[in-house]
Parts: C-alpha cells; sequence; structure tokens
C-alpha cells in the first residue's frame, strides 16, 4: 500500500465545483443556484472515499453516476441533532427533493433509506411505487433498569434496475448488540446505526460505488470502503465531519490492497 495512502487531500471551494462522478449534463437553467449564492464547501479524499463537508442539496444536484445510495437521513420527527433542525413541518419538502435526485444520481439503480415507522402513512407520497421494506433488527442486552429487548427500524428498498433478491440475501438483518453500554466513547452521534448492519447491506450489493448525502459520523463510509466500494459522503456538521475522516481512515487499515482503488 503507498506510503501517501492515508493523507488527506482538503479543498476549500465555492459551489462552483467539479465532485467526484460529476455530472454529465448542465443542470436547467431555472434550476441553478444563483451565481453570487456561494457557501464554503471542503472536500477531503481519503483512499477511494471522497467526502464534502456541506449541505447535501448543494452537492447533489452535481453528481452523476453513483450506484447505489445507503443513507439514514433526517426522520422529520424532532430529534435533537447538534446542528438541524429535525422539525416534522420540513420532512415534506425535504423528502420531495431528496428522492428524486435519488433515483437519478443512480439511474434508478438501488437505494436505501433508513426511516422512522412514525412516517410510514406518508411514504408512498415519496418513495417510488413498489418500494420495499427491509427489517434492520436490533437484539438490545438487559442493563440496569431496563430489561432486554428487540427493535427494529425500516429501511426503504427500491430499484428500477434490480428486485430486493437480487441485491440482498434475504430483506432483514438482526444485529446483536449483547455486550452493550449505551452509546459512550468518543462518537458524537447519540444513536449511530450498528456498522454490521450497514456491512450487511454494503457486502451484498453489487454496486461498486455508494452514496450517503448525510454521512454523519461516517458509518455507511466505513462499512462502504470496508466492502471494497467507492463511497461519496456528504455532512454539513464540522463535528461529525472530522469524526467521520477519522473513522473512514481507520476503516482502511483493515481493507486488503486488492480491494482498493486510489
Amino acid at each position: 500500500m503507498p506510503a501517501h495512502f492515508f493523507e488527506r487531500n482538503r479543498i476549500m471551494y465555492a459551489t462552483t465545483i467539479n465532485p467526484f462522478y460529476a455530472a454529465r449534463t448542465q443542470r436547467p437553467a431555472a434550476s441553478r443556484r444563483p451565481d453570487n449564492a456561494t457557501s464554503a464547501i471542503e472536500k477531503v479524499v481519503i483512499g477511494n472515499a471522497t467526502l464534502y463537508r456541506a449541505n447535501c442539496f448543494d452537492i447533489l444536484p452535481q453528481l452523476a453516476g453513483i450506484d447505489a445510495v445507503v443513507t439514514d437521513p433526517p426522520y422529520g420527527i424532532g430529534f435533537a441533532y447538534r446542528s438541524y433542525d429535525d422539525s416534522p413541518a420540513k420532512y415534506e419538502a425535504m423528502m420531495t427533493r431528496l428522492v428524486p435526485e435519488f433515483v437519478r444520481i443512480t439511474n434508478n439503480g438501488p437505494c436505501f433509506v433508513w426511516q422512522s415507522p412514525l412516517k410510514a402513512d406518508q411514504w408512498h407520497r415519496y418513495f417510488p411505487k413498489g418500494y420495499r421494506i427491509v427489517a434492520a433488527c436490533k437484539m438490545y442486552p438487559a442493563r440496569p433498569g431496563k430489561s432486554g429487548c428487540l427493535s427494529w427500524d425500516p429501511i426503504i428498498f427500491w430499484s428500477g434496475r434490480s428486485r430486493i433478491h437480487d441485491e440482498l440475501p434475504r430483506d432483514w438483518h438482526m444485529a446483536d448488540l449483547r455486550p452493550w453500554d449505551g452509546y459512550k466513547g468518543d462518537n458524537p452521534l447519540p444513536c449511530p446505526r450498528p456498522l454490521e448492519q450497514v456491512r450487511y447491506i454494503c457486502d451484498s450489493i453489487r454496486a461498486e460505488s455508494v452514496l450517503d448525502p448525510f454521512m454523519g459520523s461516517g458509518t455507511t463510509g466505513a462499512a462502504a470502503v470496508m466492502a471494497g466500494k467507492r463511497f461519496v459522503g456528504i455532512e454539513q456538521d464540522p463535528v461529525y465531519f472530522e469524526y467521520a475522516c477519522r473513522r473512514i481512515e481507520r476503516a482502511l487499515l483493515h481493507v486488503p490492497p486488492s480491494h482498493v482503488s486510489i
């Protein structure tokens, strides 16, 4: 493995950029941001991962040709994020913009989008017809004052180019979290997804490149690079972004050289 492999290449620029997997065609003039509307965007390249510190809607319109999406967007349920307003009133506007971008970027390829069951009555309004639900199950151990329990999170899957059984061996996964000490440690996210659960998807899907526009602490990025995939991640919170960079660097240490594309 080259000595410079883990060196980060950082670029600071405005919203006029040429990102990884740049779009092949110009965006329609009506949908472009005004030329004087700029914001600071940071690009970091770590091995076969390209990461952007930015609002995802500043980057997504310029991406194309990525094989799959694996992401856990805000649920619109009032969750207390560090720097994002998860107001339920914002959910419709976000999903209305987000899903068409995923379909375009992947050429209607496989998308896996974590959701909250509290929004189940609205999914048919945003996700393509025929979407499926993957059950992300988690077994929690007994803890002081709490009994052991089983819970699960719905992952919405759709693809115009494959079926669920083409991408996953089964439409559920069990992550056994025993033993579990709560969310301690240096991870700045209070509720990270189990890495093994995201790896189940990244290891199984046929995609060679994966996008996560809500990167958070980098769980999807770590899973993707460990599976030998190219990864594109976007995160606007600087604390989450820095942690994700470090986590993906550590994940690459576990990747055989034959699985790495530089």
